[in-house]
């Protein structure tokens, strides 16, 4: 029903995850099982600016989400069809899935690319507005792993 784009525009804060030298921080941007990623800064340290365009399909519409979560509690309260229940359950997790994004960023090496932080963006405010820029904080094991700024529009 629409395209959702984000920009990731830059990070501050984050923790350096190289011993000599500055890190090539890169984000990843995952929404419904799709994972798109950004370049590498090369040499973008503890505060990167990457400003690159992602895109996402949007395949439900806002309403009908929450009409559908409406309708499915209201089925989840006779308890006795189990069998009519089960199909149902693996539909909202896709529309979940549309109504919030995840952002990891990762200090890229030539071996293994080292995971940094990860935070989770809900998309109720784009999807009702249309655009929402924000700092979004990360966390790793909970512990403040910087923020990524992101800029988003649906249409």
């Amino acid at each position: 029903l629409g395209t959702l784009i984000v920009v990731v525009l830059k990070a501050r804060n984050l923790p350096n995850k190289r011993h000599i030298g500055k890190q090539d921080p890169y984000c990843t941007v995952i929404m419904n099982e799709k994972i798109k990623r950004t370049k590498a800064v090369k040499r973008g340290g503890q505060h990167p600016e990457w400003d690159e365009e992602i895109r996402f399909p949007v395949m439900e519409d806002v309403d009908d989400l929450l009409a559908k979560s409406k309708s499915k509690e209201e089925e989840d309260v006779p308890a006795p069809p189990p069998k009519d229940d089960t199909p149902k359950k693996e539909k909202p997790l896709k529309i979940k899935g549309g109504k919030s994004l995840r952002v990891q960023v990762y200090a890229d090496d030539p071996r293994e690319p080292e995971f940094i932080g990860e935070g989770t963006v809900e998309l109720d405010a784009v999807l009702k507005a249309g655009e929402h820029d924000e700092w979004y904080t990360i966390y790793s094991k909970d512990r403040y792993q910087g923020e990524v700024y992101l800029e988003m529009t649906y249409w």
